[in-house]
């Protein structure tokens, strides 16, 4: 008596299980992009750069700041409370599943940076080819339901079907090129003109978007405000000090404080601010409520 050998799963019906792993675990979106698809991205900065033999980059989106958030005067909330952990806690959890109940090697994206504050990879193009969203002349990756959403990329070995970019991009929407029409501008580029000391530039032709622009140094001079570069100012600024009380003031003042209670527990702006999505129009109807 023969022993049959042992089947592979079909990479559908696997791909099929894993998304709805993902949506009881708090996924809005999931999408599957091709690893040998990333051929725009950097070398070093691929799936198999990080995943030797990597196939799949399974990609959930979630996590969303509440309506409540977006609507509140106080901008600080928004950083303070809304980030990525929730949905990267949720991406380990699928790399240990595929391990675990699959048998493939499995890397959840890390969400921090590389050499050169350079992303891992960008988790964008990962979000891009996976068809969970476009990005947008803003710069965020936007859903066409949910508007902006935080997103975990998990590289396997495991052979999934890939899903391709979503069509149509979502930005820019109506209300957008109507506006464009009207003022020749849009709501993201009227709360941050690049001509007028914001970050933002750009135009709209025949429905799309083009010659973005956008000043990294300056925005970067304005959201880091804490975190890790603002530790390291404060932290300079100290032991350069020699005055004993000045000193004194610089690591117990509200500054330094704050900016380890940003690096130990929140985001508080680690990268652009919150302002172009708060008038983004993709994504409204989810975050408007009584």
């Amino acid at each position: 008596m023969t022993v049959a050998a042992k089947r592979e799963p079909d990479p559908g019906t696997v791909k099929q299980e894993l998304i709805e792993t993902c949506t009881r675990g708090g996924a809005l979106v999931a999408g599957v992009a091709e690893a040998a698809a990333f051929s725009e991205a950097p070398e070093g900065y691929r799936p198999a750069d990080l995943l030797p033999g990597a196939r799949s980059v399974l990609v959930i989106g979630g996590s969303p700041p509440r309506a409540g958030e977006w609507i509140s005067p106080k901008r600080e909330l928004m950083e303070t409370v809304s980030t990525a952990d929730r949905i990267t806690v949720l991406g380990l959890r699928i790399a240990q599943v595929i391990e675990a109940r699959y048998g493939y090697y499995a890397l959840c994206l890390p969400p921090g940076t590389d050499k050169g504050n350079q992303p891992f990879m960008s988790m964008a193009l990962a979000a891009e080819l996976a068809g969970c969203g476009s990005r947008s002349l803003a710069g965020p990756i936007l859903h066409p339901v949910h508007g902006m959403l935080y997103y975990s990329a998990i590289l396997t070995t495991l052979p999934l079907p890939p899903d391709g970019r979503l069509q149509p991009p979502p930005c820019p929407a109506p209300e957008c090129a109507t506006r464009w029409e009207e003022a020749g501008t849009c709501p993201c580029l009227e709360v941050c003109p690049i001509d007028a000391d914001g970050c933002l530039g750009g135009r709209l032709d025949d429905g799309r978007w083009s010659d973005r622009r956008y000043d990294l140094e300056r925005c970067t001079t304005r959201v880091y405000q804490y975190w890790i570069p603002g530790y390291q100012v404060a932290l300079a600024a100290a032991l350069d000090e020699d005055d004993r009380e000045r000193r004194k003031a610089i690591l117990y003042g509200s500054f330094f404080t704050r900016t380890l209670w940003s690096i130990t527990y929140s985001n508080v702006t680690q990268g652009q601010c919150f302002e172009c999505m708060r008038v983004c129009p993709v994504g409204k109807d989810a975050r408007t409520l009584r």
